[in-house]
């Protein structure tokens, strides 16, 4: 394994999310909170208010599980409602049971590995494929092979569809537990093999994502598993009546406020998640003329938070956002820096794939519904920007 001292070599720090400096205020930032209209949840707002129940897995948090489930769960999976996808995380690591290092890839949100050190684990950072940008089978195997490894957490890359069925087979190979992290997924295709008490899969509802609430997440995992899930997210309290118990839990619950915004957005999410493919599929036609820029090429592979496109190298990276603020645009840059350049970092092996894919990714604005900008006007602007960055 290696260590990397010094997170701040060769790479400039910016807070996460952060852009560019403008000359102008952004006409069009990256990412647009699409919430529900307040008249479209108010009566839950008044029911809540009436019942007196705002927390601990109430009434409504209990409706979005059943109705998250229906749309998009499977047999003998249940779903549980958290606070946020982090919590999530950190609570279905400790429902494992598993202690000790989690494999984490090196190409993702700082979000993944603040879950697992909130989890009391010791995170062990793993490099990606080049072409998927997520933990390969064959990687995961050597890692497996050479440590002791509890859990492996799992990442899909922009909440693009992905079968981890390799992957968790290696998994189970070692006796390692399977937490998949699809944070921005959720409306995703989910692609399951029968489902399995020692997997879990996590999903946000953060303001940002697709399926938007304000802030909170779900987990789906294996029926068997609810009760240890549900105690992880309360403190682990009545933990101590099962057996292995007692264990360690945290303040995850869903509020009732935030489960009446979810109900609202099941019910537009249909056609908000349509019109974010619109967006995409535009994009993806206009960027074929573009050589070295590599992107998704199905837009049914995720619900798109946004759009990743890899650039050419870092300097090209660098001009694109650049040129697109000089129009008012805002992009984004993800995952940067890689996990593996963070301080103090024990890493399985050096991380030159995701290093390099978090100095030249970059993410498009995508929209759902009501936004005054359509598909083709965003793509011009991006277009544009794009042309003049690799004209420079």
């Amino acid at each position: 394994m290696q260590r990397r001292e010094d997170a701040r070599r060769n790479f400039v720090w910016e807070p996460l999310g952060s852009s560019v400096l403008m000359s102008r205020p952004p006409r069009c930032r990256s990412v647009i909170p699409d919430i529900p209209p307040l008249s479209e949840y108010l009566a839950l707002l008044e029911q809540i208010h009436r019942s007196g129940h705002f927390s601990n897995f109430g009434p409504l948090a209990r409706q979005l599980e059943a109705k998250v489930l229906e749309m998009f769960g499977v047999a003998d999976e249940v779903c549980v409602s958290c606070c946020n996808a982090t919590a999530g995380l950190t609570a279905s690591l400790l429902a494992t049971g598993r202690s000790g290092r989690v494999i984490v890839p090196a190409f993702t949100f700082a979000a993944s590995l603040g879950a697992v050190r909130a989890a009391g684990m010791t995170p062990l950072i793993l490099d990606v494929d080049e072409h998927s940008w997520a933990i390969a089978a064959a990687s995961l195997e050597r890692a497996l092979a050479a440590v002791e490894v509890g859990v492996v957490m799992l990442v899909a890359p922009f909440g693009i569809a992905r079968n981890w069925d390799a992957e968790i087979a290696v998994c189970r190979k070692f006796g390692a537990a399977v937490v998949i992290d699809n944070a921005s997924g959720l409306g995703a295709p989910r692609a399951l093999a029968p489902v399995q008490p020692d997997v879990f899969e996590v999903v946000s509802m953060h303001a940002t994502k697709p399926f938007a609430i304000g802030e909170g997440g779900a987990v789906f995992a294996h029926k068997s598993r609810e009760s240890a899930l549900r105690a992880a997210l309360n403190f682990g309290i009545d933990s101590h009546s099962r057996a292995g118990g007692p264990f360690w839990g945290v303040n995850g619950k869903m509020s009732e406020f935030h489960a009446a915004v979810g109900l609202a957005q099941s019910r537009r999410f249909p056609a908000a998640l349509a019109h974010r493919r619109t967006y995409v599929d535009r994009y993806r036609q206009r960027l074929q003329t573009f050589r070295g820029v590599n992107c998704p090429t199905d837009p049914l592979a995720a619900p798109w938070q946004f759009f990743p496109m890899l650039m050419p190298d870092a300097a090209s990276a660098d001009r694109f956002v650049a040129r697109a603020a000089q129009q008012g645009l805002e992009i984004r840059r993800y995952y940067r820096p890689s996990l593996s350049l963070w301080p103090d970092m024990a890493c399985f092996a050096a991380c030159p794939v995701a290093e390099d894919l978090a100095q030249r990714m970059c993410v498009l604005p995508v929209r759902g519904l009501d936004f005054d900008i359509e598909a083709d006007e965003m793509a011009d602007l991006v277009m544009t920007a794009l042309r003049r960055a690799l004209k420079d």
